[in-house]
């Protein structure tokens, strides 16, 4: 098993009493994480770019997280976005957004533009999104919608895909 992969899996299985500060810095760097494991079509942009859409739960703890680090050899720069309209070209987007409407329409946004989504939202993978994160009695899950990442264009590796609850089925 990959170092990183074993790193994350014994993450995900600690059964830490976390607070919610704890679970917002595990979130924070399995975003970093997720991507590293996902495979997108070619884009020529010389930064890999994550956006939060809606509310910012994080503070500043991406910006200290990601400050000079790289995914895909790519510097990472952050953008936050309160609306659809102001994301942007982007490799992942962070879905905070509490309507189901406006969460199916950052996923369809998504799979046009070949874009990771990922979220903490009920349902979020059963509705089209690719990552579903949360935790459930103080150890965090992981949802993936395969079929969601294939409709985006994106291949995500066998190591991700080994630890998650991975959904097969055509979802929308």
């Amino acid at each position: 098993m990959l170092p990183g992969v074993l790193a994350l899996l014994v993450v995900l299985q600690a059964p830490w009493a976390w607070a919610g500060d704890e679970e917002r810095k595990l979130e924070a760097v399995f975003i970093g994480r997720f991507a590293s494991y996902i495979e997108w079509p070619a884009k020529p942009r010389e930064r890999f770019v994550i956006t939060l859409l809606d509310d910012n739960p994080f503070g500043t703890l991406l910006d200290d997280l990601y400050r000079d680090k790289r995914i895909h050899n790519k510097p990472i720069e952050l953008r936050y976005a309160t609306r659809l309209e102001q994301v942007g070209e982007t490799d992942a987007l962070f879905i905070t957004l509490t309507s189901a409407s406006a969460r199916a329409a950052a996923i369809q946004h998504a799979q046009r533009n070949g874009i990771l989504t990922i979220s903490e939202a009920k349902g979020f993978a059963e509705s089209g999104g690719i990552i579903q994160l949360d935790f459930v009695e103080q150890k965090a899950r992981i949802k993936i919608n395969h079929a969601a990442a294939v409709k985006s264009g994106l291949r995500i590796g066998a190591p991700l895909l080994s630890i998650a609850t991975v959904l097969r089925g055509d979802k929308p």
